[in-house]
């Protein structure tokens, strides 16, 4: 290959490597508009700050980044964590109400600060993630879903502890627990 024609494609390269760079830079959550209605960057710092395996493999920055996509979505998944809050079926009281989107808030730190990790240390990954905010979604009605977010919240713990496997994340796990059809015939 002649060195014109290197000279070419590297440039070539280049230049498509700057142009997804910049577009990245586009779509990607800006951390110093951290938006009031997520817990704020204070509490995603300190367990970013305890975790020394991430810190080695992500930048703080970078994690913070992962978080506002959880909250928010990305490009890849248009609804982010904030839809799931929001998802919250006619409660029996304004109470009742209350404390289940605030089960939701705790869960989602808690599901949120984990998968936000590099894909090369986090328990929670995007199926999971995925499979939960349906599942919560998918509840027919209140008491359903506060159960849903209940056992969800008790595997995440779990998972976290070892004392359950990724691979038993699955939807007939939760059709099981439930007793509600999740996908039907999907």
């Amino acid at each position: 290959m002649s060195e014109s024609c290197k000279r070419t494609k590297r440039f070539k390269f280049s230049s498509l490597s700057l142009m997804l760079l910049l577009l990245a830079s586009c779509v990607a959550p800006n951390i110093q508009d951290w938006p009031d209605s997520i817990p704020q960057t204070q509490v995603f710092s300190e367990i970013y700050l305890a975790d020394e395996v991430n810190q080695a493999r992500q930048s703080e920055a970078e994690y913070l980044q992962w978080v506002l996509s959880f909250y928010q979505g990305n490009l890849a998944y248009q609804s982010g964590w904030q839809d799931i809050e929001g998802y919250v079926f006619d409660a029996p009281s304004p109470e009742l109400a209350h404390r289940l989107r605030g089960q939701i808030s705790e869960l989602g730190v808690a599901i949120g600060s984990e998968w936000a990790k590099h894909n090369d240390v986090r328990q929670i990954d995007t199926r999971m993630l995925s499979l939960w905010g349906s599942t919560i979604q998918l509840a027919p009605d209140f008491e359903s879903q506060k159960q849903t977010v209940e056992v969800i919240a008790q595997d995440v713990a779990l998972l976290l502890d070892g004392g359950l496997e990724k691979e038993e994340i699955l939807d007939a796990r939760y059709a099981a627990i439930l007793g509600f059809d999740l996908f039907d015939d999907f």
